[in-house]
């Protein structure tokens, strides 16, 4: 079963995602030139937002190369003399339980780990056994059980607890082979604008509030950013019986999980250059698609003609029917025999999109009810007994 999100969202004048040389992502679709935000920052702004935090606190993985160091310095308190001299001597040994020791800096690896919470708390309780234990820790010793830390810990199985791991993966690339591989069961695509967009130049300056008698008033710093403004299309694709299985079972907390995480996909924006645009947009247009094909069915394609210019109805309008139309036309031709819900925060457009959209499709009008009809929808799905 596939679960896919698609939206629509304008933004107003940002540099969400830069390049290399600070300017906004871009790409070529259609034959033009478009606005572009990476998979990467799309992903790691959900992960990481307010949102997420509040409503899956005890279920977030930490992404650092400082979790050998991290453990330490929750550990540090516990201990004193020659127990705290053990400590040490087992955390600059540790980064080799998690792949490699950063040759230039104490207790970090030399890649970025991911590890879950409960991965986080088995490591550092078996650390604390070890500072605890009676045998003496010679280098050979300290050799031995970071060689066997890994399997002690449990890194070699699946974890199971951290939602973000689930949906995004684990890739493993460690010298050590320490970590259990988690295939990712959410796809998100890079977000591209719906027409063609042509960056634009910032001319700034900074002024110097304190300026001494006889000098010349005027700019202390003077700097320029690209920007630009686009509606996005954005694309997430989820492999339900996948994440069920990445969270070991528990369907109930993966539908859950997913809710919440779709749910802060439509809320929240990547952070890049926000104190200076601050481009805060939350989804316009949601549509919520269930596929019992495990075939994922991008709507990209609705824009690959790129949306018109035009004054009277903007962007956002001509986007939503374009996907609407594309939707539907591939429903019919594909016989794709979904399940789908449409939100949109524009309740003047219903009446059009309902009629353009396939026959079946639910329009909501609310987020909180699209994402209470996909657990309903899937629970029916997988428990017809429990269904409507």
């Amino acid at each position: 079963m596939i679960i896919e999100l698609h939206s629509l969202t304008s933004h107003s004048p940002a540099n969400l995602n830069r390049d290399d040389l600070g300017r906004p992502k871009s790409a070529v679709f259609g034959g033009v030139n478009r606005a572009r935000i990476s998979s990467q920052a799309i992903k790691r702004s959900v992960r990481t937002s307010n949102y997420v935090e509040e409503h899956l606190r005890d279920a977030i993985s930490t992404r650092s190369r400082q979790i050998p160091k991290m453990i330490y310095e929750q550990l540090l308190p516990e201990f004193s003399g020659e127990k705290a001299d053990r400590l040490k001597q087992f955390c600059l040994a540790l980064p080799g339980a998690f792949g490699k020791a950063d040759s230039k800096k104490e207790m970090q690896t030399s890649q970025i780990i991911f590890l879950t919470p409960d991965e986080i708390a088995r490591a550092t309780n078996y650390v604390r056994e070890v500072v605890n234990g009676d045998e003496k820790l010679t280098k050979a010793k300290v050799t031995e059980l970071i060689a066997g830390a890994a399997v002690a810990i449990g890194l070699n199985r699946n974890p199971g607890d951290g939602v973000d791991m689930a949906l995004f993966g684990r890739m493993t690339t460690d010298d050590a082979n320490s970590f259990a591989s988690v295939d990712a069961a959410m796809q998100v695509a890079h977000a591209i604008s719906t027409h063609a967009v042509t960056p634009e130049t910032d001319w700034f300056t900074a002024v110097d509030d304190v300026v001494s008698d006889g000098e010349e008033r005027g700019s202390g710093h003077i700097g320029e950013l690209e920007f630009n403004s686009a509606t996005f299309y954005k694309y997430f694709s989820c492999n339900l019986p996948l994440l069920v299985k990445n969270m070991n079972g528990a369907t109930e907390d993966a539908v859950d999980a997913l809710a919440t995480v779709l749910d802060a996909a439509c809320r929240v924006t990547p952070s890049g250059k926000q104190n200076s645009y601050a481009s805060h947009s939350c989804a316009d247009t949601a549509l919520l698609v269930i596929r019992q094909q495990r075939i994922p069915v991008s709507l990209a394609n609705a824009f690959e003609r790129p949306v018109p210019k035009d004054e009277a109805k903007g962007y956002l309008a001509q986007s939503r029917q374009a996907m609407a139309e594309h939707y539907a036309e591939l429903v019919k031709c594909y016989e794709l025999g979904d399940k789908a819900a449409l939100f949109c925060v524009n309740s003047k457009s219903h009446d059009q999109l309902k009629q353009t959209l396939p026959e079946g499709v639910t329009i909501v009008g609310s987020l909180s009810e699209l994402l209470g009809w996909m657990k309903k929808a899937i629970a029916a799905t997988t428990n017809p007994s429990n269904g409507e």
